[in-house]
């Protein structure tokens, strides 16, 4: 699947949108082979998820961002292959930890087969991904391996403070800008990097990479909660399920008579069946969604004031429009 595929996340300049759906496609041959292994079965999980669709949100930012620099340069598809292979491999071991059932609308790897498959397959994929970074520099493989360890530290705080009524707005932004933003970030980084751009801009898409990541997981949080199956290619609610309580849950809880019920109701556990029915309609009202709009809006504005510094043409034009993107499917303001 490319990104013409992702209704909303088309470049507004058809030139440029037919460019990157070209690289994009060049990242999708470069992945199949960079997932190949000896062992068959290791092979067929690597390639698992990868092959049944998703986004290429973060590749494509790498290729974006190559705009600012020489966009044609060779490096940057390789950037976004060891930038997706290490996506995925969180991916794996993310469904593990939460113990999901689906991925991109298809049973996870540790559901089709089993825990230590996919652990291991999670440990293969990263492992790729600093192979690529190896041939690309000391930097780039400094870049990447400062960005796992903190998506690492992201997800440790995103375990401890599981089923957790008493966690702060606070304490969830940071470990969101950690688990989810960091890598965005990076790949807006290493875009930069890659096409030789000048080291302003690099470090201006990186700064513009960590608003967009901080909007997007966001964005996906109130999505989480208001979208069908359907829209999400999983069933919702799949945060209060695992007892992830993001920021519409946080604000749901100091929502007055509405709030407690939902404390009492979450007091037993992450909801299941009927708990979890009721549970989502009480953080779908308007009170714990605004909030969590407004956070998703300033999100949204400070990225734009970042790439508000880069230099103008289509390329910029396509950062914006992604800005845009996150707050309208949420039902935020831009």
């Amino acid at each position: 699947m490319t990104r013409a595929a992702i209704p909303g996340l088309e470049a507004p300049d058809p030139v440029l949108e037919a460019e990157i759906r070209s690289r994009l496609n060049d990242v999708e041959t470069t992945l199949e082979k960079a997932v190949r292994a000896d062992y068959e079965l290791l092979g067929e999980a690597a390639s698992y998820i990868l092959t049944a669709g998703g986004k290429r949100f973060r590749p494509m930012l790498v290729l974006l961002a190559g705009h600012f620099g020489d966009p044609g340069d060779p490096r940057l598809v390789h950037g976004a292959v060891a930038i997706e292979l290490t996506h995925v491999a969180t991916l794996y071991h993310d469904d593990v930890m939460d113990e999901a059932q689906f991925r991109h609308g298809v049973p996870s790897v540790n559901a089709k087969w089993d825990n230590s498959i996919a652990i291991l397959s999670g440990d293969f994929l990263f492992a790729k991904a600093s192979e690529i970074s190896a041939d690309l520099g000391a930097e780039v493989t400094r870049l990447l391996a400062r960005t796992i360890a903190m998506v690492c530290d992201g997800q440790i705080r995103d375990v401890s403070t599981s089923g957790s009524l008493s966690q702060t707005e606070q304490g969830y932004m940071e470990t969101i800008r950690r688990k989810t933003a960091a890598l965005i970030a990076t790949s807006c980084r290493l875009g930069g990097m890659l096409s030789d751009a000048p080291p302003e801009h690099v470090d201006r898409l990186e700064r513009f990479g960590e608003a967009l990541g901080m909007g997007f997981q966001l964005s996906d949080d109130i999505m989480d909660v208001i979208a069908t199956e359907e829209e999400l290619g999983k069933p919702p609610g799949q945060d209060l399920r695992q007892g992830v309580y993001t920021l519409p849950v946080l604000h749901a809880l100091q929502n007055g008579p509405r709030g407690r019920e939902l404390s009492e109701l979450l007091s037993g556990g992450p909801p299941q069946g009927e708990l979890l029915d009721r549970a989502l309609r009480l953080v779908a009202s308007d009170a714990p969604l605004g909030p969590a709009r407004a956070a998703v809006t300033r999100e949204v504005r400070r990225a734009r004031e970042v790439a508000a510094g880069l230099p103008g043409g289509p390329a910029k034009d396509a950062l914006l429009n992604l800005t845009e993107y996150l707050a309208v499917r949420c039902g935020a303001a831009t």
